[in-house]
C-alpha cells in the first residue's frame, strides 16, 4: 500500500513538472504578461510605478517632459503660452539644470480638483531627485503643465 502512495506521489510530480516544461501559447503568454503588469512595483516616494502609461495619458506625458532636453522648445510643447513667463522665472535654473533626465520612473496620476498630479523619481548612479508635475488637459491644446515641484531625495 505504502508502495502504491509512493508512486502516485511520484506520478503526480512528473505531470506538474512536464506542464511546467510545455510552452505557453499565444493566449497563455499574454495572461501571464497582463497578470505580471497588474503587480505593478512601488517606490516609497511616488507610490505605485505606471509603465509607459496609456498613450496620451498625464502619465505618458510626464515621463516625456522630463526626458527631454528644458529650452524653448520644451516651454511651448508643455507650459502655455499665458504661463510661460512666470514658469521661466520660477523653474528656469532649476529645469536647465535637471533635463533630460534618465532612468525616469512616474507614478500613478492623482486628479484633485480637475488638476491632474503626477508623482515621478530620478535615479542616477549620483543623485536621486523627485516630485510632482500638475497638468491640467485642455480641450483645444491638450495636456498643459501648471507647476512642478522638485526636490532632491536621499
Amino acid at each position: 500500500m505504502h508502495h502504491i502512495q509512493g508512486m502516485k506521489e511520484f506520478f503526480s510530480l512528473l505531470i506538474m513538472v512536464s506542464l511546467c516544461m510545455l510552452p505557453l501559447t499565444a493566449q497563455e503568454a499574454t495572461s501571464f504578461h497582463e497578470a505580471y503588469e497588474a503587480q505593478l512595483p512601488s517606490d516609497a516616494t511616488i507610490g505605485q510605478i505606471v509603465r509607459g502609461g496609456v498613450a496620451g495619458s498625464a502619465e505618458e506625458i510626464t515621463h516625456q517632459a522630463l526626458e527631454e532636453s528644458y529650452g524653448p522648445v520644451w516651454l511651448e510643447r508643455y507650459v502655455s503660452e499665458v504661463l510661460r513667463k512666470a514658469f521661466t522665472n520660477t523653474y528656469d535654473k532649476q529645469l536647465a539644470s535637471l533635463l533630460p533626465a534618465k532612468h525616469v520612473q512616474v507614478g500613478r496620476a492623482v486628479v484633485r480638483s480637475g488638476l491632474v498630479e503626477v508623482p515621478f523619481c530620478v535615479h542616477t548612479p549620483n543623485y536621486r531627485w523627485g516630485g510632482t508635475m500638475v497638468w491640467t488637459n485642455n480641450e483645444d491644446t491638450g495636456w498643459v503643465l501648471l507647476a512642478i515641484e522638485v526636490e532632491p531625495s536621499l
